[in-house]
């Protein structure tokens, strides 16, 4: 059993940790619609100078309170008070908003159990771009020391941005004019222990922020402001892995003797040693030879132990110029951006064959294993090292200009908006294979990373992966840019307010239009790959192989692997991947494609013009005071899609021969597809002051969520149906986008009670329903579209992303609650406390795609977790800040790869202490996730698993300078 005491390092550091906590965010008012210039009428958010977690209490209370719709914010007046490393950090404190995990930190985002995609962010009010696949937003590219307020709409109303379902979340940088003259600068270090076991490191990184705050009052041209800030991160962030194939095979077959690697191709297939993983109730004769029957199992094709070192260096810069020239007239400009770098050096020992000779030893029967998870086995495969380095290179910018005017009774406002994303990813990669094939037993009964037994083989020798018999992909030189995606947003909206308060019951009378223009351009598989070594200088494929296996030895890159578990694999051979590429390549990169257009690739403008009309109103029923608001939002999207087809030579089956598809080289055309929608969405919120204490609230609403944006691509990808007798039929296999698709469609209805014991206490109790529509995550449909077949225009139906008919229901329920304990005598009156659970559940069912569909259950919707739990415990006095606050989840669905997955639940814990020396000067302390949590991923059952990830806690210590 591998000893698991922790380091006493650790320890130490751990144990300084538990003494601290920071607050819950500082908060101030701000108003509630998700537009960057707030409106009479609408839910304030009022300047309130913060001084400490207390008065951070009754802030975040009393915005709850008087809020206009239902909203949770965490804003703080001056830039870089926010507690946390990053923005994802900040929101997974609201309850019913959950974080998928990214490298350790919180990154894409879930609210009320609707998945990142199906929520809406902006920035300053406006869309925020994404260099990812889809349109849900990577936080993490948003430096908290720079963002001074999060928000999280969760219901509607007729003046936001349409587009979330889930809910709005914004982010909001400050207005100069209305923030106190700053100048603060702060550092801070951090050391990982993961990182300081990688060889040559030291586990120390930091980030350091400066920021600038002024303003110039009464001067002869009107009042201006700027608020400048800067941020830059160098900072690892390494982690072990043990991962395994994306795709899960049903199988019933025990093999006879799955440790037979010699002999004869017949004697091993006999012997049950070759690939005998299958049904054996639909197996031949010959394909069940060597085999007896099993209970039903899911193997996997490969399963790969990975040792990640990482560099990874952030660039942020935020800046605000404002105007008021009259006290009716007020003008903003602000930018956002963001560089991040991150490079990663992977060091793998993959089993390649791990569905090859499989002799069950433990299946699970549903007790203590999920049912068919295979725990235990033998079976015989190729064993690789496998070496490659991955670059990834993101760019976020991002700029604003906004007006408003204030007349005597009509406010007018206009916004006009740019953000733009780029991500491009470059992999290099080599392998070394070891010369036979290699039995060995796999064990993952005491762990969810499994011990392995190779026998004799030793995998820490570079020897033993030195192979004489070089063929395609035994010795490989892979150069890809795997990705290169560009995304850009443009918007102008206009506004107007007219205040009705003469009128007695409505107060104004809002109306406004945007229209935006969203372009995605991705650029996929430019790949440059080498799958033999390029002969050269007198030397065969054979000797350049031994040459880098000699030559390119190194020590394995950390003392430590996947400390929280007890696997037995530790380490082993590896390898210079850039001198094995040289070796092979006799270069340091591989030519891309001259051309790399083809049907994966992506070119789709989405353009949206949105109007509204709402109105707020108040008044008295039977003494009960009342407020709120109704409207209507008309939208209108329209698609243009762009995609690429080759034109194919199509044989089809006859006599029982298997049809074929053949790409003609040089024949790549382009293929056009378009796609309109329009919806009407109309929203009413009303509040009830029931008492002083209590309030009750209500929301209808319908929201839209759009579709995958990449899901629009009408590039044809042939794939035949090896059985079908006509061209058509062959080509009803090949796969599309569908530009058609339409947005998800929800009616939402919302409820809440809130009662507000005193300044310092809040309890509320809030219920949610929605019934949606046009859900379009796995549903696909046949799509009518055309290729030139045979020389010949032919029309065909291909298999496209599809919007689903029936109408699913998402129910769920929240509790928040919060105090200080001033009433306490002494010090115990700077206790408080805060939390928040919520529980979401949806009938939402997608079978798996994959082969094991029949035999495991749906996945429920993706990114929902039934339970969330967020708790914050929190002390100050004399100077010190304390706070210890923890998040839990339960398991979730995130598909991958064609097939359904799921995350394991898990908690994680963050520490942190502040102490300010004097009024200009405090002294930080943090420690993130001081319990080691996990990710595990699991797909056919809870302990088939899929990936374990293994970051490390990371501790920060630095001081911040305030003037």
């Amino acid at each position: 059993m591998f000893d698991q005491k922790p380091r006493l390092r650790t320890i130490l550091l751990a144990s300084a940790a538990l003494t601290m906590t920071a607050a819950p965010v500082m908060a101030q008012q701000a108003d509630s619609s998700p537009q960057p210039m707030p409106q009479e009428g609408q839910a304030q958010i009022d300047d309130v100078v913060v001084t400490g977690l207390r008065a951070t209490q009754r802030n975040s209370i009393e915005f709850k309170r008087s809020a206009a719709v239902i909203v949770d914010a965490i804003v703080n007046d001056e830039i870089g008070s926010l507690p946390d490393n990053s923005v994802g950090d900040t929101l997974e404190r609201v309850t019913g908003v959950t974080a998928d995990r990214f490298k350790g930190n919180a990154n894409e985002l879930s609210v009320r159990g609707l998945g990142p995609t199906l929520s809406f962010s902006t920035f300053n009010g406006r869309e925020v771009s994404t260099a990812g696949p889809d349109r849900s937003v990577a936080f993490q590219q948003f430096p908290s020391e720079l963002v001074n307020g999060v928000l999280v709409y969760k219901s509607q109303q007729a003046d936001f941005v349409d587009g979330g379902i889930a809910g709005v979340i914004e982010l909001r940088s400050i207005r100069p004019l209305e923030a106190k003259p700053r100048l603060q600068f702060e550092y801070r270090g951090v050391y990982q222990e993961k990182d300081a076991a990688i060889n040559g490191r030291d586990g120390l990184g930091y980030r350091a922020n400066v920021s600038w705050t002024n303003r110039w009052l009464n001067t002869g041209a009107g009042d201006f402001g700027v608020s400048l800030g800067y941020q830059h991160q160098d900072q690892a962030s390494p982690e072990d892995y043990y991962i395994t194939n994306s795709a899960f095979i049903p199988c019933s077959s025990d093999a006879l003797n799955p440790s037979l690697v010699t002999g004869t191709s017949a004697a091993q297939t006999a012997a049950g040693a070759s690939f005998n993983c299958g049904l054996r109730g639909g197996m031949t004769t010959a394909q069940r030879a060597g085999t007896t029957d099993a209970p039903l199992y899911f193997a996997t094709t490969s399963r790969t132990f990975r040792q990640n070192a990482t560099d990874e260096t952030r660039d942020g810069f935020m800046g605000a110029l404002q105007w008021r020239p009259t006290e009716r007239l007020d003008f903003l400009l602000d930018t956002q951006y963001s560089k991040r770098s991150s490079l990663e050096n992977r060091n793998q020992l993959a089993i390649t064959e791990a569905a090859r000779g499989i002799e069950p030893i433990i299946i699970g029967d549903g007790g203590r294993y999920s049912e068919g998870a295979l725990i235990s086995y033998r079976g015989n495969s190729n064993l690789e090292i496998q070496t490659e380095n991955r670059l990834r290179d993101e760019e976020y910018r991002a700029a604003g200009l906004s007006g408003r005017w204030n007349g005597d009774r009509l406010q007018l406002s206009g916004d006009l908006s740019y953000s733009e994303s780029h991500r491009t990813e470059t992999q290099k990669a080599t392998n070394m294979r070891s010369p036979t094939r290699v039995a060995y037993t796999l064990d993952a009964s005491a762990d969810v990373v499994p011990t392995v037994d190779f026998g004799g083989f030793d995998i820490t020798n570079p020897a033993s992966f030195l192979t004489t018999t070089i063929a395609s992909n035994t010795n490989y030189a892979r150069y890809r840019l795997a990705t290169d995606r560009r995304d850009k947003i443009a918007a102008v909206r206009f506004d107007g307010v007219y205040d009705l308060s003469q009128t007695g019951f409505f107060r104004t009378l809002n109306m406004g239009v945007r229209y935006s223009e969203h372009e995605r351009k991705t650029d996929l598989a430019n790949n440059g790959d080498v799958n033999t070594p390029i002969a050269r200088d007198g030397l065969t494929a054979a000797q350049l192989v031994a040459q880098a296996n000699q030559n390119c030895r190194v020590a394995f890159p950390a003392s430590e692997f996947m400390t929280e578990s007890t696997t037995n694999v530790r380490s082993w051979a590896s390898f210079d991947n850039d001198c094995l590429f040289r070796t092979y390549t006799g270069r340091d990169t591989n030519p891309l494609m001259a051309d790399s257009r083809g049907p994966e690739d992506i070119d789709v403008k989405e353009t949206i013009g949105a109007a509204y009309l709402m109105t707020t109103f108040g008044g008295e029923l039977r003494n009960t005071p009342f407020s709120g608001n109704f409207g209507l939002r008309y939208v209108k999207t329209d698609v243009d899609s762009r995609g690429y087809r080759s034109e194919v030579l199509v044989t089809p089956s006859v006599g029982g021969s298997a049809a074929t598809i053949t790409t003609a080289p040089g024949t790549l055309s382009e293929v056009r597809g378009k796609g309109s929608y329009d919806y009407w969405l109309p929203s009413a919120n009303v509040n009830f002051d029931l008492s002083d204490r209590t309030r009750l609230r209500f929301g209808v609403s319908r929201s839209i969520a759009r579709s995958g944006i990449e899901d629009f691509n009408v590039g044809i990808n042939p794939q035949p149906d090896t059985t079908a007798t006509t061209v058509q039929g062959v080509l009803a296999n090949s796969q599309t986008g569908n530009p058609n698709l339409k947005p998800l469609d929800s009616w939402n209805l919302d409820a809440s009670i809130e009662y507000y014991l005193n300044r310092d206490t809040a309890f509320s109790f809030a219920i949610y329903q929605k019934w949606i529509k046009n859900a379009s995550f796995d549903a696909v449909q046949p799509f009518t579209t055309s290729i030139i077949a045979n020389g010949v225009e032919t029309t065909f139906n291909a298999v496209a992303p599809a919007n689903d008919t029936a109408q699913r229901q998402l129910t769920g329920f929240e509790v928040t609650g919060g105090t200080v304990f001033s009433q306490l005598p002494g010090l115990w009156s700077g206790l408080g406390v805060s939390g928040g659970y919520n529980y979401a559940d949806a009938d939402f069912e997608f079978p798996d795609p994959s082969t094991v569909a029949p035999y495991v259950a749906p996945a429920g919707l993706r990114g929902l977790s039934r339970h969330n739990f967020n708790a914050s415990v929190f002390w100050e006095g004399s100077g010190l800040q304390l706070r210890a606050a923890y998040r839990y989840r339960s398991e979730y669905s995130k598909p991958n790869s064609s097939t359904n997955r799921s995350v394991r639940g898990s908690g994680i814990l963050n520490l942190s202490a502040n102490y300010n020396i004097n009024r200009n000067v405090q002294l930080k302390l943090q420690a993130l996730n001081v319990t080691n949590a996990r990710d595990i991923m699991f797909k056919p059952g809870y302990d088939a698993v899929t990936e374990v990830s293994e970051s490390n806690p990371q501790y920060y210590f630095g001081v911040r300078f305030r003037y």
